[in-house]
């Protein structure tokens, strides 16, 4: 077996043990189509389209863009939501049923077994999510455009060409969002490695702790800080994702996005990712529970 066949079989096995990767996007997706062709947009007083606005071609890109990274991050918010149980249960799962003795029967080590796994929670699906925008929002732009005459002139060319331009820097933010996970992910597999029982009780009482200590003994919040800011980091980043210099107050999908990767936090993580990795190969090697 050589090397790109036995990643193609690492990564089969892990979408046909774990079927939630593809299908909660998939579900989702299939749930915002039912949305568009039977549900009902009501437009209330401070919000009127009676009047046909008029769009211009850059206000229409902008529409294309911001509509394609709306519908990526509704789906990436159940592909989020999968991968994080799928990283927690990827390595304590094979001990538990014991397919592990059969895995490391196989011609496969632990080091491709192991970031097989990362790939597909901090890679694959993340980029199966994207694609599914991709197709999804021309087909619910199209159907917005038959059943609402007065989205027509919003909803033309210029909306599913600002789709395609902006596509380049959502693949720059989606590359960011991976590397800046990966410590994260790293951490949950490093505490499914570990559990006997319950990862999840592995993952969350080291921080837990550590902030109840740090608020006892020092009346601090760092850890808190340090948790909250590498869990949810878009709030004091999106002013490089997003930018005010549009005409008429659009905001555009035009922000400094590459300044991302000069933040020193993203590197020190690659670092604590590397560094947990290497502890988590070392531990599937010897912990089979025989």
């Amino acid at each position: 077996m050589n090397n790109n066949n036995k990643y193609v079989a690492l990564v089969r096995r892990e979408f046909w043990e774990h079927r939630s990767l593809w299908m909660a996007p998939v579900v989702a997706a299939g749930f915002l189509l039912l949305a568009a062709i039977f549900g009902a947009i009501h437009v209330g007083r401070d919000m009127s389209f009676t009047g046909a606005p008029q769009i211009s071609g850059a206000a229409g890109r902008n529409i294309g863009g911001f509509s394609l990274l709306g519908i990526s991050i509704f789906l990436g918010i159940f592909a989020t939501m999968v991968t994080f149980s799928y990283l927690l249960d990827s390595l304590y799962a094979e001990r538990k049923d014991r397919s592990i003795l059969f895995w490391k029967s196989l011609p496969v080590s632990d080091t491709e077994t192991v970031l097989s796994k990362l790939a597909v929670g901090l890679v694959i699906v993340p980029l199966l999510a994207l694609a599914i925008a991709v197709v999804l929002q021309p087909l619910l732009a199209g159907i917005a455009w038959l059943r609402y005459e007065q989205f027509r002139p919003v909803i033309s060319g210029h909306l599913l060409l600002g789709s395609i331009t902006a596509l380049p820097q959502m693949l720059g933010t989606l590359l960011f969002t991976m590397l800046w996970y990966a410590p994260l992910a790293a951490y949950l597999m490093l505490a499914s490695v570990l559990a006997k029982r319950t990862p999840l009780m592995y993952a969350a009482l080291p921080p837990v702790v550590l902030t109840i200590a740090e608020k006892l003994t020092l009346d601090t919040g760092y850890v808190i800080h340090f948790v909250q800011e590498r869990v949810f980091p878009w709030s004091s980043r999106m002013r490089n994702i997003v930018s005010d210099g549009s005409p008429a107050g659009w905001k555009t999908l035009d922000g400094r996005w590459w300044e991302l990767y000069q933040d020193p936090a993203l590197w020190l993580g690659l670092a604590a990712a590397a560094g947990m990795l290497y502890i988590v190969i070392r531990l599937r090697r010897y912990r089979d529970d025989t």
